[in-house]
């Protein structure tokens, strides 16, 4: 929790008078039921979530004794020697539990907690960037929890005009009332908008060599640098942030003029606040950014070039192996090689095997391949993960087969099952993508790629002998693909879902006369699931509206009849929250495949109305626009800091030749423009390639 700004008069308790919002009602209702939850408030800084769980819990659960662990190795050793029934587990900033080197063993500790007799109550606080980090691909076990078994309730920005009009009795709150810009109530109480109105507009020298202090550490914290900013860093890093005209004669004396008025309390908070670590009195160990300025800088600075003085700064000053993992990454990022390949060599001999693990996507990005083999002979040969299962899936990665080849020669595939080992010698092409799925999904890989291949008979005899339910699936829609009507006809006749819609999806494709609304009517009735023939087919006739009822009725009776075989989990599965969840993930699949359709035929107006609102539209999007080669608004969406409209920027301005943009965006911080520049440079068709690829930038 902030500290409270001060204003006159004395005698006021430590915290300012609590007004409830609408999140604290949910929050309430959650902590009222005492069963097994986690809860997660998300919110920007400085928006009350650490206040809001404080005042829910001394209310509810004020008896219950509760647990603060501070990082995930704390976590993990509170779960490894068993927490009591009747806890309260706080995971305050739950980033610095799920994000480090041991995040997702500590994700994969808390699902099996929440799984246990209890009740057991986990609360937790994100900001926003951080929930939709720990929900993306590179973080299977925290998404996993995240997604399925966390009630989320967001924390808003701003105070109502109702809640505005409050007339309090505390000072502190009713200045913050009286003060507040656009409704920003707590952010004023907690001192953040004061700060960063003081740091966006210095008015004096002291003020501006503050603002080159502070810049230098918002630049940091970006960058990766999580540990107290100790003064010998800042004093390193700050030169180069100064104004040309301050730096012109300064005082030899700024900087302690600056760092003096960037920890001056003004109301009594400061933008930068002193720590001590060490025992007894004595000077700061450090400094800690506020964290509403922090914020801010994130946002603000996205974008922003980093000077070499932060680099060299960084290099000598940061120790925490996981400091420097971040900044090498960060730094490979922007492709200064000089300062990455330092980083990341004593972030990985001094660090985790984990550590050393996150490392090698990193270096297999940038096509390291010497690195890559560097790190093989120092750590253990097991180095899947889901990053380098990501990378190695790209078909423009440099030197892929190389790195293929490497893993397997020293044994990173030696727990490979024969799917995935006979995968390689089908198509090494196409093995980095069938490596690293699930086990079924690697068997129907498999069977596509000796399909599509022409090892027909080969890929039957995987089907035949897997029991798995892709099995019926896939041959339908091989028998679909091939108009080998007979053999689906045959297939519907014993009750296949998928067979038997491409088979209606065949009966409406060549009879004009077929009733679509009975053909669908029926498909709803008995859960079957749409495919993407039956969609195409019903908009090639017309039929929006009996499509989108197909997308959004057929799954729940879908999911309904798969749940009740599943006989030890059923009742909990249809009470709890895995069953809607699941029915929304089902829809949202099929209201995707339904809008893709509509894309493809240019009715866009049709394909957004399926798109608003949509969790998965944040990827939806930005590819519908790299297919219609619309730059300027990927440009615009990349530039808010969306990854996959990123990604996909970064793959048209690689097709579209536009090598200066992207070496400005990669100057920049943004890793995708810096990983295709970096595969240009590869194939030749960059200008001084060579070098590029030997110094960096």
């Amino acid at each position: 929790m902030h500290r409270a700004v001060t204003v006159g008069g004395t005698g006021l308790p430590d915290l300012p008078t609590y007004l409830p919002r609408e999140h604290d009602r949910a929050l309430a209702e959650m902590l009222t039921a005492k069963r097994t939850a986690m809860v997660v408030l998300t919110g920007e800084s400085s928006t009350g979530k650490t206040r809001a769980l404080y005042e829910a819990i001394a209310a509810e659960l004020g008896t219950w004794p509760l647990l603060y662990p501070r990082t995930a190795e704390d976590l993990l050793h509170l779960l490894a020697n068993g927490v009591e029934p009747g806890t309260v587990l706080w995971l305050n900033e739950t980033q610095n539990h799920l994000l480090d080197t041991h995040g997702e063993r500590a994700a994969a500790a808390l699902r099996t907690l929440l799984k246990l007799p209890g009740p057991f109550i986990v609360v937790g606080t994100l900001w926003p960037q951080y929930w939709s980090t720990l929900t993306g691909p590179n973080q299977p076990q925290a998404r996993n929890l995240l997604h399925h078994r966390v009630t989320r309730i967001r924390v808003a920005k701003r105070f109502t005009t109702a809640q505005m009009a409050t007339a309090p009795t505390d000072p502190r709150l009713a200045k913050a009332l009286a003060t507040a810009h656009d409704g920003e109530v707590v952010q004023a109480i907690a001192g953040g908008t004061a700060v960063v109105e003081r740091y966006e507009h210095p008015d004096t020298p002291e003020d501006r060599y503050a603002t080159a202090i502070l810049t230098a550490a918002l630049d940091a914290r970006r960058l990766g640098h999580h540990a107290l900013l100790t003064t010998a860093l800042l004093t390193a890093a700050a030169p180069d942030y100064l104004a040309d005209d301050d730096r012109v004669d300064a005082p030899e004396t700024w900087f302690e003029i600056g760092l003096k008025t960037a920890t001056a309390t003004r109301l009594g908070v400061a933008a930068l606040i002193p720590k001590r670590l060490h025992r007894g009195v004595g000077p700061p160990d450090g400094y800690h950014l506020h964290d509403y300025l922090d914020q801010h800088g994130r946002f603000t600075r996205r974008r922003a070039l980093t000077p070499d003085s932060l680099w060299d700064a960084l290099m000598a000053h940061a120790h925490d192996p996981e400091d420097r993992f971040r900044l090498a990454r960060s730094a490979y990022h922007r492709l200064r090689y000089r300062h990455a390949d330092p980083l990341y060599r004593t972030a990985t001999a001094t660090g985790s095997t984990t550590t050393a693990v996150r490392m090698m996507s990193v270096l297999i990005a940038h096509g390291r391949v010497d690195e890559v083999r560097e790190l093989l002979d120092r750590e253990p040969p097991h180095i899947r993960t889901h990053e380098t299962a990501e990378v190695l899936q790209r078909p423009w990665l440099p030197h892929r087969q190389m790195f293929l080849d490497l893993l397997e020669d020293r044994g990173s595939w030696a727990d490979l099952s024969p799917a995935d080992k006979l995968a390689v010698a089908a198509s090494p092409h196409d093995a980095g993508g069938v490596l690293w799925q699930s086990s079924n999904g690697r068997w129907q890989r498999l069977a596509d790629v000796l399909a599509d291949s022409g090892r027909w008979d080969e890929a039957l005899d995987i089907v035949r002998a897997e029991p798995a339910s892709w099995a019926s699936a896939w041959l339908a829609e091989r028998f679909a693909a091939a108009g080998n009507v007979d053999r689906l006809r045959q297939l519907a006749a014993t009750d296949i879902p998928e067979a038997i819609a491409n088979l209606a999806a065949h009966t409406l494709a060549t009879d004009d006369q077929a009733d679509a609304e009975a053909v669908v009517s029926d498909l709803v009735k008995a859960g079957h699931p749409p495919t993407d023939r039956l969609l195409a087919a019903l908009v090639d006739r017309g039929e929006d509206e009996l499509a989108i009822k197909l997308v959004t009725g057929a799954t729940a009776a879908e999911a309904l009849s798969k749940s009740k075989d599943e006989r030890a989990g059923g009742i909990r599965f249809l009470r709890g929250s895995v069953f809607p969840k699941f029915v929304e993930w089902r829809v949202g699949q099929r209201q995707e495949q339904l809008a893709n359709l509509f894309a493809d035929k240019g009715r866009w107006s049709e394909a957004l109305m399926l798109v608003k609102g949509k969790p998965w539209a944040q990827e939806w999007i930005p590819k519908r626009l790299a297919l219609a080669g619309n730059l300027n608004a990927l440009r615009e969406l990349a530039d808010t800091g969306l990854d996959h409209a990123g990604r996909e920027l970064a793959a048209l301005l690689a097709e579209h030749g536009r090598h200066g943009e992207l070496l400005d965006r990669t100057r920049k911080g943004d890793e995708h423009c810096g990983q295709r520049l970096v595969a240009l440079a590869h194939e030749g068709k960059v200008p001084n390639g060579e070098q590029l690829l030997a110094e960096g930038l």
